[in-house]
């Protein structure tokens, strides 16, 4: 059965400003994984000490200092083998360090146990200069996990992953129900001053979630906003999404919606956004024919290809 109202965490009504404030490093290009609630709380983990990163950096690079910054793509990643974790890297002189050979080290369990080397591998982030590295890492229990990146040249940074389960996950995870709203189609806006803010209008509207799953249907679910973007992610992520779809490599059946974050010009939440309880944007939800959120990407993550089709078919 599926539910038409997400129940497995505590209800949140995100604000604006809860749900698009994130932390932004270098040339503002990629989302930090920190938000707070209106009372100041803050939702994300708590940061590894500066003291057991540098214990990790002393552990497997010794003769260095962490003189790069390491930017987090993504809100919060979830246990499990294999999981994608995506960074940016930035100098000293907030100069974007690109396309470099990079090797990472986690810290899984607070330097209990040491995950790497680990290779990356560098994307382009459409009409963005600061590009974004890729790695897969086995994250078998929640927590924060010291991380560090060093480059072949001599460099080193450090930051701290936020890792969750799927029973605490602030956002909608892998194996929920989606909650079955209604979104914005071609024949019934439902009062969205656009449903579609990107230009020309993408695609992806002729469906509505409820109806796409009422119906069996796998859906992919992109909600992002072109036009009202904070982070000059939303606007590639239609266009990349758009692109894949339309590309010939994924299944058919599937029905792909888009779903724009505000109902107005950029300040009103759409009702529809927080029944995912989205704390940051943009995202995408693979939700297969029996309504289970099969996998999720967030933030720059939803402007790689292959993350996509992968996705796509894991749906379908």
């Amino acid at each position: 059965m599926i539910h038409t109202e997400h129940t497995t965490h505590p209800a949140r009504t995100p604000t604006r400003r809860t749900l698009l404030r994130g932390a932004t490093a270098a040339m503002a290009l990629l989302v930090v994984g920190c938000e707070s609630d209106d009372d100041g709380t803050d939702i994300a983990a708590t940061p590894v000490s500066e003291a057991a990163q540098a214990t990790l950096l002393e552990q497997i690079a010794p003769d260095r200092t962490a003189d790069l910054s390491v930017i987090n793509a993504s809100f919060e990643t979830l246990t499990g083998e294999d999981r994608l974790f995506a960074f940016g890297l930035v100098g000293p002189d907030n100069t974007p360090v690109r396309d470099q050979e990079v090797t990472v080290y986690a810290g899984v369990r607070m330097n209990e146990a040491l995950q790497g080397p680990l290779t990356t591998t560098f994307h382009d982030v459409p009409n963005q200069p600061l590009g974004m590295y890729s790695v897969r890492l086995d994250l078998p229990e929640a927590g924060t996990v010291p991380l560090i990146a060093v480059t072949a040249d001599g460099g080193a940074g450090q930051t701290a992953l936020r890792v969750a389960d799927p029973e605490s996950s602030v956002v909608l995870a892998t194996g929920e129900e989606a909650p079955a709203v209604a979104t914005p189609t071609l024949d019934d806006p439902l009062g969205f001053e656009s449903i579609c803010t990107r230009q020309p209008p993408c695609d992806m509207h002729a469906a509505s979630l409820d109806t796409a799953l009422a119906e069996g249907r796998p859906v992919m679910l992109t909600i992002a906003t072109p036009a009202f973007c904070e982070t000059a992610i939303c606007g590639p992520t239609v266009d990349v999404v758009e692109d894949v779809r339309t590309g010939g490599e994924v299944p058919e059946g599937i029905e792909w919606i888009h779903l724009e974050v505000f109902s107005d010009a950029g300040t009103t939440l759409a009702d529809q956004v927080e029944a995912f309880q989205l704390q940051s944007e943009p995202w995408i939800f693979g939700i297969d024919g029996a309504g289970t959120v099969v996998g999720r990407l967030d933030g720059p993550l939803t402007v790689l290809p292959d993350e996509i089709a992968a996705l796509a078919t894991a749906t379908a």
